[in-house]
């Protein structure tokens, strides 16, 4: 199928691809046109702008708050480059951006180097660098503790007239990395560390440029990605096209410039309606790559110079061989659902022929689905046979994260997480039911159980799992709650329903304890099960009813509402914090592609019914109130008065980390029809 509509058109109108930069290379870099790409996203003081041309993909992120930084990542090899800026107080820090392009450049060895340069306007007076970093983009984002592994060398610095040369070699002496920092107006100081400074007309202009000797990843042109329906949202197909390449997404940018399981699962189901053949076989097939041997989903990947470092400290050998991440338990339940969404999807001839496939290494696709269904089915075996809360799944022992609120304080303490228990278990065991009955496994389903076995598993935990998980509070302590919290974070009280308040905890804690935080995950619900009407109704309503008593605010439906909980639960949950009282753009988008899910069903009521449009349109309406973050990761909210204003994340006081511009699973509204009318 070809993607055709305005989607494309932007990317044909886009395309940076000149007669003189096709020229000259022979390196197995790509030249069709719609693989091409230039585009720019705004995010609250965080201006960023995208580049791929001759498969050379770069992104320039340039924040000003709280102190100035310029970062240039590519997904060869999750590489790049940062400069670190000491504060420069208020005003404006960053001007006009031109001249961005892609570079190739030759390092002191002779490596080829594949990056991108701009010319930056400076605003402020001064910049006064704290540090150059160069490599991998997780070293780059500072995100976990690397102690263990061996100390990653300076870079080398080298000052010629206005121009500052960084430069790092990776310690197996495949890959190097530089930065040059040219002053075009104004000067450079060098006494006591490096200084940009405005000349005497007050004008501050450089030029910077960053390289990685990484390899290249292939992308994906466009027409190989969307079918002909999908939606026409140039910023979200622009996103899609610069997260895909041939072997694999990437979550997001800068700060995610690799494979996540999770984020690719849930991503090809979402756009599954709207994905060409290929592109959702693509996806399917780098998670099929990335199974282990006990048939546990990769979650993430350590590659380029991070796997360096690790295979030096785990393994004594420099070599970037990837290393993967199994410490998640929610993808391992996540890629039967996904897959059986695409035998329906393109059907069971197509399925059969995809299965047939074998990863790099030559394993059958096969044998590697038939090791994650029996994981599945031993993991599930304890509750199926005795459906008790010990016999429940837990993240793995000796960590916080387990689920996609992969935080620290993301579960608020649980242990034992509601999505994974009380929806992805049953439905990864209907829809193993659904792939052994297909006869897809046949010659390598060996001890799996019976489609009707594994049907009536998947009915013991789609009975009592989400039971262990209810928290109910009478109307007058609800109110008393409510009145606190709102009191307490100067947030406008909600209406509390009369009969009191009712809803499914976030997780349980190791005491089996449900954790009493509302969340948003009750809308893996709509997605993956055919819950009964009341089930549902009582879904939507804390989904839509507003917050504090609910979920809804003017600017989206809120990941978590700690409101009936404890202080101590409260602290882990606040505007600030990653899976707290914030927006995630992809779990709106399961809410509707959920609801729209429900509403195909024949078995339902008017009355629930009439329900589930209602909440869809109410959802609907904070969406397209923070349209233009939707392509973003996540955001937060500020009150004033009585009004909820959108705070861009990571960019506030006391936010814990930060938002990426661009997130793969956020590009998912590209499936979903418009608002519907109220009935």
């Amino acid at each position: 199928m070809s993607r055709t509509g305005g989607a494309c058109r932007v990317l044909a109108e886009a395309l940076l691809l000149t007669a003189a930069a096709c020229s000259g290379h022979d390196d197995g870099r790509v030249d069709e046109p719609d693989a091409n790409l230039r585009f720019d996203v705004t995010e609250g003081e965080s201006a960023n702008h995208f580049i791929r041309q001759q498969g050379i993909s770069g992104h320039l992120n340039l924040r000003a708050q709280p102190k100035p930084r310029l970062v240039m990542a590519f997904p060869a090899g999750n590489s790049g480059a940062a400069l670190f800026f000491e504060e420069v107080g208020e005003g404006p820090v960053w001007g006009r951006v031109g001249d961005v392009r892609v570079i190739e450049r030759t390092d002191e060895a002779g490596r080829t180097l594949y990056g991108m340069q701009a010319e930056i306007d400076v605003e402020a007076g001064a910049l006064s660098m704290e540090e150059a970093d160069l490599g991998s983009v997780r070293f780059l984002r500072k995100a976990v503790d690397y102690s263990k592994l061996p100390p990653r060398a300076k870079p080398e610095v080298r000052i010629d007239g206005n121009r500052v040369h960084f430069y790092r070699v990776r310690p197996d002496g495949k890959s190097s990395y530089i930065l040059d920092v040219e002053v075009l107006a104004g000067d450079l100081r060098t006494e006591g560390g490096f200084a940009f400074v405005a000349g005497g007309d007050g004008a501050l202009k450089i030029r910077v440029a960053a390289a990685s000797g990484d390899v290249l990843e292939k992308p994906a042109p466009a027409e190989r990605l969307l079918a002909a329906d999908a939606g026409d949202n140039d910023a979200l197909v622009n996103a899609l096209a610069f997260l895909t390449y041939d072997t694999k997404m990437l979550a997001g940018s800068w700060r995610f410039l690799t494979y996540f399981g999770r984020d690719t699962l849930l991503s090809v189901r979402l756009l599954m309606p709207i994905l060409t053949t290929e592109a959702a076989e693509s996806g399917l097939g780098s998670v099929f790559e990335r199974i282990d041997s006990h048939g546990e989903v990769a979650h993430e990947e350590d590659i380029g110079e991070l796997a360096v470092y690790r295979n030096m400290a785990e393994h004594d050998r420099a070599t970037a061989t990837p290393i993967y991440d199994y410490n998640m338990v929610d993808d391992d339940f996540m890629l039967a659902p996904v897959l059986a969404s695409y035998i329906k999807t393109f059907g069971p001839e197509r399925a059969e022929v995809f299965l047939s496939g074998r990863t790099s290494m030559q394993e059958p696709f096969k044998s590697q689905l038939a090791k994650n269904l029996r994981l599945v089915v031993q993991k599930a075996g304890a509750f199926a046979d005795e459906p008790v809360s010990s016999n429940l799944v837990a993240i793995k022992d000796g960590l916080n994260v387990g689920n996609w609120r992969d935080s620290q304080e993301g579960l608020a303490g649980g242990r034992y997480p509601y999505d994974v228990n009380a929806v992805l278990v049953p439905a990864a065991l209907r829809a193993a039911a659904e792939i052994v009955g297909a006869g897809l496994l046949d010659g390598y389903a060996g001890s799996l159980p019976s489609e009707e076995a594994l049907k009536r598993m998947a009915s013991v935990w789609q009975m009592n799992a989400a039971g262990f998980f209810e928290v109910a509070i009478a109307a007058d302590e609800a109110s008393e709650r409510l009145e606190d919290y709102a009191n307490d974070n100067g947030y406008p009280l909600s209406d509390m329903p009369e009969q009191g308040l009712s809803f499914h905890a976030v997780a349980l804690d190791s005491g089996f304890t449900p954790i009493p935080v509302m969340h948003s995950d009750i809308a893996f619900d709509l997605l993956f099960l055919e819950s009964p009407g009341p089930r549902l109704a009582a879904i939507v309503a804390n989904l839509a009813r507003p917050f504090p008593a609910g979920l809804s605010t003017p600017v989206g439906v809120l990941a978590a509402n700690p409101a009936f909980a404890g202080a101590d639960e409260q602290a882990l949950v606040t505007r600030n914090h990653y899976h707290g009282t914030v927006v995630w753009s992809w779990q709106q988008a399961m809410m509707i592609a959920g609801i729209d899910t429900q509403l195909r069903r024949d078995d339902l009521d008017e009355t629930v019914r009439e329900e589930l449009q209602i909440a869809r349109h109410d959802i609907w309406q904070g969406i397209t109130a923070s349209k233009a973050f939707l392509n973003s990761e996540l955001w937060s909210f500020a009150v004033r008065g009585d009004e909820f204003v959108i705070a861009p994340f990571g960019q506030s006081e006391g936010h814990l980390t930060e938002s990426n511009a661009v997130q793969l699973w956020s590009t998912v509204f590209l499936a979903l029809p418009p608002i519907a009318p109220t009935p």
